[in-house]
């Protein structure tokens, strides 16, 4: 079972009663060990260390498993109108932090989360305490800013340096207070010692900060030497005349920053291979996979036709790419006609944490999980300025705890993978001479007009795109620079190998978000009416369980009204509505409307504009009909009052006109009767259909056996037929 970032574990004791609920926070790029915190509010947790092989194990028996509610999943999708009330709150909270929550994992160990808190006490003013709270509700919540929304505390700093005088600055321990020992302050003189000590006792020692503090106070703060039993041993100074530990401590914090502290713990050789800045050619700026996607859009250099009518020419594709930079796996993507935008943007996101096998399928494409392993969220996103650059991609930041890298303009070359992949995209459409593609030629004078050529659907091409992909996955990457650990085990440089030697050794950085917060956050939305009918988005109709069982469409009747839908523009089968809680209900077309199902929101707006045309152009000759047939209608009319009036006997009453109605019924029935009789029809036409009326009696009279009345009607039509000749 994959231990992925932002889950939820709950952990149960033998009784199979629940424990704690712990979130992971960051897992360790070796796979060894893993940052869990207790998302209980009643205790101030802080967050802690295990082993990932530990976890694996006990998630295997009854008293461990990964939740798949998140009980902060509407936190992070608040009401727009709850989200104005308190966002200032919430962005004051986020700024007494943000600069320290990305150094990770240096602010989950407490000797360097301590010194951190102080920074920010300096800065903001904050108490400890204050900020320790707001840090707890971020790691509580996601490590979303919107997790930061009211109840959370604020923030802290630490004090200058200050002219120290004979007095002991600081708290009085209790034990000085109760034995009356002033203790002293550190000196310059001290400060060297502890300097020489660290060298010496602490540096690569594979120890802690507590026991080289002792072997300082042992080696230095002596006073002579005794022998004891033969031996040599110092003589230590009283203890009112020792820096203690907590003074050695802050010294420590301020005296060496977040790179120092882990080449004095870990040695330089480790910190340049674990902890430092990923610097680089782009693999080596990405942890690993999940780290950091690339995302990028292109137009494609072919011309498609529509699905519903293959013979209107739709225009050129728009393809967005999303990939993982570590692997060079393309994790999402989408095809579309809508142009680069947020929209189409976030639907490649929302593509990259979908089961690919499942989206696969609704191309008519069968593949295995193993074939496309990517169904998550990352960590950063490296994109343009513009679509990511928009008020939306705030949801991502805010509620999806999703870091946005925006390039500067006119650097394609800062995303380099994904542009590398549109070069090799399109000389691979072209290299197979798809009908409706776009050579260098298309513009110039006297050159083919390709768009002509155009025969391939969008649908078709996304298949396509997708093949390409899969080809692309596992094909080798020529120049991939081999990391150390990859030599050793000849690990061949394909996306698909790369991807899952990072989850095995470099994990920890891909996110597993719940889908409907995923959708919540990306999908596009508009208003719908709410009608008898159904729920009508673009001309469309649409319904569901829950508003049938809720009277919608009979409310409806009585008063319309409007809800906030969410949509995905690839596939208009199905919209989206949120209820309480932040959940969705799932509406379908109408059986009426079902025609549509198969096609994407631009191929049915494409239609409906269409048919707009149409009725426009026909509207004239629509009108004129109209006119003729009232025209005629009033002609009918004027002559029938005419034809009534001449007999009409303008002294009878109301009474003598209705009384007979009756009667005089029964009477025009009987003429009608005589008039539509058949066999009336039939002798009048006789001579030209050459038809005779057999009365029914000589039929049922002609004396012979009810076998034989087969026989009978054939005689029958050859008399018939001879008296013709004669």
């Amino acid at each position: 079972m994959m231990i992925s970032l932002n889950i939820l574990l709950e952990f149960k004791n033998r009784e199979l009663e629940t424990i704690s609920i712990e979130r992971v926070l960051w897992i360790s790029p070796d796979l060894d060990v893993v940052v869990l915190f207790n998302i209980d509010k009643e205790l101030p947790h802080v967050p802690t260390l295990k082993s990932i092989s530990e976890l694996e194990e006990v998630l295997t028996t009854p008293y461990a498993s990964i939740l798949k509610f998140d009980p902060y999943k509407e936190l992070n999708a608040p009401e727009q109108d709850y989200l104005e009330k308190h966002k200032k709150t919430r962005d004051l909270r986020w700024d007494i932090i943000k600069d320290y929550i990305e150094k990770e994992p240096y602010i989950y160990d407490p000797d360097i989360l301590k010194s951190m808190i102080s920074e920010m006490k300096s800065k903001t003013g904050k108490s400890s305490k204050r900020i320790y709270s707001i840090l707890r509700e971020y790691w509580r919540g996601g490590k979303t800013i919107n997790s930061l929304m009211p109840k959370y505390a604020n923030s802290g700093g630490r004090g200058k340096p200050k002219q120290l005088k004979d007095k002991k600055i600081g708290r009085p321990s209790k034990l000085s207070i109760e034995l009356g020992i002033q203790g002293v302050n550190v000196t310059e003189a001290d400060k060297e010692l502890f300097q020489v000590g660290i060298k010496h006792f602490y540096r690569e020692k594979k120890t802690t900060l507590k026991k080289a503090y002792e072997e300082i106070i042992q080696k230095y703060y002596i006073t002579g030497y005794k022998t004891v039993n033969g031996t040599v041993v110092p003589i230590a100074l009283p203890n009112d005349q020792v820096p203690n530990y907590r003074q050695f401590l802050n010294w420590y914090n301020s005296t060496f920053n977040a790179k120092e502290k882990i080449i004095n713990k870990s040695g330089e050789s480790k910190y340049y291979l674990n902890h430092r800045p990923l610097l680089g050619d782009a693999t080596n700026r990405a942890g690993g996979p999940g780290d950091i996607f690339e995302i990028d859009a292109t137009i494609g250099d072919i011309y498609l036709v529509s699905e519903i009518d293959r013979s209107r020419i739709i225009g050129r594709p728009v393809i967005y790419i999303v990939k993982d930079v570590f692997t060079r796996m393309v994790v999402g993507v989408y095809v579309g006609l809508e142009g680069p935008s947020w929209v189409a943007a976030m639907m490649a996101l929302e593509n990259t944490a979908t089961n690919k096998k499942e989206y696969c399928k609704n191309l008519e494409l069968d593949i295995e999980d193993d074939d496309w392993p990517c169904e998550h969220l990352p960590k950063k996103i490296k994109a343009d300025r513009g679509e990511m650059e928009s008020k939306n991609a705030d949801n991502l930041v805010e509620s999806l705890g999703i870091q946005i890298i925006n390039t500067p303009p006119y650097r394609a070359d800062l995303k380099g993978i994904v542009e590398r992949h549109f070069r090799i995209l399109n000389e691979r459409i072209k290299q197979h001479w798809m009908p409706g593609v776009v050579h260098k030629d298309f513009k110039e004078r006297g050159g083919k007009d390709y768009r002509l050529d155009a025969k391939l659907s969008l649908k078709a091409f996304e298949r396509i795109i997708v093949l390409t992909i899969l080809e692309h996955n596992n094909s080798v990457i020529k120049g991939y620079a081999l990391q150390r650990e990859m030599m050793e085990v000849n690990l061949l440089p394909t996306p698909l190998n790369l991807w899952s030697w990072g989850l095995q050794h470099r994990s920890g950085l891909l996110k597993k978000v719940d889908k409907d917060l995923i959708r919540l956050n990306v999908m596009p939305s508009k208003e719908a009416s709410v009608t008898a009918e159904g729920i009508v988005f673009n001309k469309m109709k649409y319904t569901s369980g829950f508003c049938l069982e809720n009277g919608w469409f009979e409310k409806a009747r009585i008063k319309r009204w409007k809800e906030i839908i969410y949509y995905d523009p690839r596939d208009v089968q199905h919209i989206y509505m949120k209820t309480q809680g932040n959940n969705f209900v799932k509406c379908q077309l109408v059986e009426a409307d079902k025609r549509y199902s198969q096609f994407r929101l631009e191929e049915v707006q494409e239609q409906q504009f269409v048919m707009d045309i149409n009725k426009a152009l026909n509207g004239t000759s629509q009108r004129q009909l109209n006119i003729d047939t009232n025209a005629q209608i009033l002609k009918i009319m004027e002559q029938e009052k005419m034809d009534t009036n001449k007999i009409s006997n303008p002294d009878e009453s109301k009474t003598g006109k209705l009384k007979d109605i009756r009667e005089n019924r029964k009477s025009e029935k009987e003429i009608m009767r005589d008039k539509e009789h058949w066999g009336n029809t039939l002798e009048r036409n006789k001579h030209k259909y050459k038809t005779e009326v057999v009365e029914m009696t000589d039929l049922i009279n002609h004396g012979v056996d009810e076998d034989e009345d087969e026989d009978y009607l054939l005689n029958l039509i050859i008399q018939h037929d001879g008296k013709e000749e004669m």
